[in-house]
């Protein structure tokens, strides 16, 4: 259309200027010698003069477009050869994520031939050789893709990733370490450093990478947190007796961290009992209790000076209820003390709401032990037998049957790392193993009870619970 508009557009001029030209006098002489003249009007003399102009132009075409075909057919190959390249790279990445490691191959081979950009020839090498598992010749692509402009962060990357699949632990570290110090917005640096180091239990070094993800921006809040407070605390079991002053600062800082994290209070008020600082102790469980109640933490309280009394002890036991009441493990303790002075109606009614919410093992035994204190036992064994087929509870399952807690493996500081780290949920290893625990009946050592007749406690002082089925007389 515009090509139509653009021919009209000349044969309008040209007849403007022939219309223009046919009105002007004179005319136009040609004196070619040999006295040859000839004369032209002034029409005719324009005309000539456009159609020479013609010719020249047509002539000038021509002789360019000669000397220019042999640029124009380089040009062209050149742009074939582009097509090929990017066709035989697209087909190959597709390939290679598609798990067609031959014809990946072959692809790779045909980019080499064709693609002038180095990086994406590599890219494709890398692929293909990782899905071949040929993890040592993707480890050099990667490696050689590293040393190239724009390619030395994704080449870092997959060589951490290969070599990393080959088992070679320490290079991944160091392709991740060296990725680490570049100037990026990527986090895969720190989460690949981060996570080797913690999956290999070392701690010290995953406490400094944690220092400079922090720096980076990598991580912040209360993830971070929590995942040092992990790390202080299982660098801390990890050392020597020798090394207990260490132990107790990094422990410290542990507490400092994250105050809800109870193996950390446990494991620090434990330290202290074993330098005979029972107040201090009591501190630090005291303060992990305020902010997340454990039953380890309780127990540990009834153990801190061997040689103490029971009156001491449930002054102890009465702190850590202060610190947070309305919790479920501070109404369990107020049952237990309440079994520890002889109130066998106070200790039933408590522990009557608490098994109406979730009738634990734990409390089952509980309650056996307050019906028979209270001279009902025959309701005590039925709340014994009901023991035996109710649910255990994960944070008891953390006691073992000598009183000890949190006695973790390195893979179980591993996984509390991000379960605790990240979401603030604990991990329970004894629960998922299904090893024995600790009686639940055991924590206060009782005197015998009285032999009295059977009492019932009524139900205008108490609600009892749903099981709860007095024998009539």
């Amino acid at each position: 259309m515009i090509l139509l508009l653009v021919i009209i557009l000349v044969v309008a001029l040209a007849i403007v200027l022939v219309m223009w030209a046919s009105r002007l006098p004179g005319g136009l002489i040609l004196d070619l010698g040999m006295g040859t003249t000839y004369e032209l009007g002034p029409v005719a003399a324009l005309l000539g003069l456009l159609l020479l102009s013609g010719a020249v132009i047509l002539l000038w075409w021509f002789v360019s477009s000669t000397l220019s075909l042999p640029f124009r057919f380089s040009k062209s190959r050149k742009a074939a050869k582009v097509r090929n390249a990017n066709k035989a790279l697209a087909d190959g990445l597709l390939a290679a994520e598609a798990g067609d490691a031959v014809l990946a191959g072959k692809l790779s081979k045909k980019a080499a031939q064709h693609a002038d950009d180095d990086r994406l020839k590599l890219l494709l090498e890398a692929r293909t050789a990782e899905v071949s598992d040929d993890w040592s010749g993707a480890e050099r692509a990667w490696g050689q893709l590293a040393r190239l402009p724009g390619g030395q962060l994704a080449g870092l990357r997959g060589a951490a990733s290969a070599a990393s699949a080959r088992g070679d632990r320490l290079s991944a570290e160091t392709r991740a370490r060296e990725a680490l110090e570049l100037k990026s917005d990527a986090d895969w640096p720190f989460n690949s450093l981060f996570d080797s180091q913690v999956a290999n239990g070392q701690w010290q070094e995953a406490l400094n990478t944690l220092t400079t993800g922090e720096k980076r921006g990598n991580i912040k809040g209360d993830p971070l947190r929590r995942r040092r407070a992990v790390l202080y605390t299982a660098l801390a079991t990890s050392m020597q007796n020798s090394e207990r002053k260490e132990a107790q600062r990094l422990l410290a800082e542990a507490i400092r961290a994250a105050p809800g994290f109870p193996q950390a209070a446990w494991h620090g008020a434990r330290q202290l009992m074993i330098d005979d600082k029972a107040k201090a102790a009591q501190n630090v469980l005291e303060l992990g209790w305020k902010a997340r109640p454990h039953p380890a933490l309780a127990q540990l309280c009834r153990r801190l000076d061997p040689n103490a009394p029971q009156s001491t002890i449930n002054t102890r036991l009465e702190a850590l209820i202060a610190a947070h009441p309305d919790h479920r493990e501070s109404r369990i303790i107020k049952a237990e003390l309440a079994m520890s002075k002889q109130d066998w109606l106070s200790a039933v009614k408590a522990l009557a709401l608490l098994v109406e919410e979730n009738p634990t093992a734990r409390l089952c035994l509980l309650l056996e032990k307050a019906l028979r204190g209270y001279g009902d036992p025959s309701e005590a064994d039925r709340w014994g037998r009901m023991a035996v087929t109710a649910s255990r509870e994960p944070e008891w399952s953390d006691i073992d049957p000598k009183g000890t807690a949190f006695d973790y493996t390195q893979q179980d500081w591993a996984r509390l790392v991000y379960a605790f780290g990240d979401a603030g949920n604990l991990i329970h290893p004894r629960y998922e193993a299904s090893e024995r625990e600790l009686d639940a009946s055991r924590p206060i050592g009782l005197p015998a009870p009285a032999k009295s007749d059977p009492k019932v406690p009524s139900p205008s002082v108490t609600s009892q619970p749903l099981d709860y089925v007095p024998e009539e007389d």
